[in-house]
């Protein structure tokens, strides 16, 4: 299971790169095809119903600032980038269902691997090692497979986003045993960064022209 993560960022990485060479601007589906087919298994071979189960069960205690802190960090790309640039959104008017059904799926499929599977395979560890480990590689396997055909995907304001991002969502688990917050708020963030439309490159952050 620790291991887990290396098999799973090198067959995304190796889908978007064959994806790529075939239809670049499908590509994006392909790998989340894949990166969620690889998490799935990892996931049903390693947890058991009772834990899956656990990870979206009612929390019987949650400090004062998770639901800020989650509601936070989902509020900040909708109003940094998803509400400034509405007019890419009506320009590639095909993208929002397919950007929306991402949305929906990918915040549960990664949170239940990055933060339910592999955040319950290292709970015996020190938190901060554990939130290091499991942080680190969530913020690889972005460039490292999505990277591959998305310019957005390769910016070192990213990479610093993912970091907090991913250590907030990691703390929002352990200190509440559950995923809902952490989920919530990464769905807020999926939507909020254009995900999809960053995929296929019709939105490119600033910092990337440059």
């Amino acid at each position: 299971m620790l291991l887990s993560p290396l098999a799973v960022i090198l067959l995304g990485h190796l889908t978007a790169r064959a994806a790529t060479a075939i239809h670049p601007s499908a590509a994006w589906v392909a790998v989340a095809l894949a990166y969620w087919g690889a998490m799935a298994v990892v996931i049903a071979l390693s947890a058991r119903r009772e834990d899956r189960r656990a990870w979206w069960a009612p929390s019987a205690r949650r400090p004062w600032w998770v639901i800020p802190a989650a509601l936070a960090l989902g509020v900040f790309p909708i109003a940094g980038i998803l509400l400034l640039n509405l007019h890419i959104v009506a320009a590639h008017a095909a993208l929002i269902a397919p950007w929306l059904v991402f949305a929906a799926v990918n915040p549960v499929m990664e949170e239940a691997y990055w933060r339910g599977a592999l955040a319950d395979a290292t709970s015996r560890w020190p938190a901060w090692v554990a939130c290091a480990y499991t942080t680190v590689l969530f913020v690889a396997s972005h460039p490292l497979m999505w990277g591959v055909f998305s310019e957005g995907n390769r910016s070192p304001m990213l990479y610093g986003s993912l970091v907090l991002m991913g250590a907030a969502w990691f703390a929002m688990r352990r200190v509440t045993g559950t995923l809902r917050w952490a989920t919530v708020s990464h769905v807020l963030v999926d939507i909020g960064n254009l995900s999809v439309f960053v995929f296929v490159n019709a939105y490119v952050p600033p910092a990337i022209h440059g």
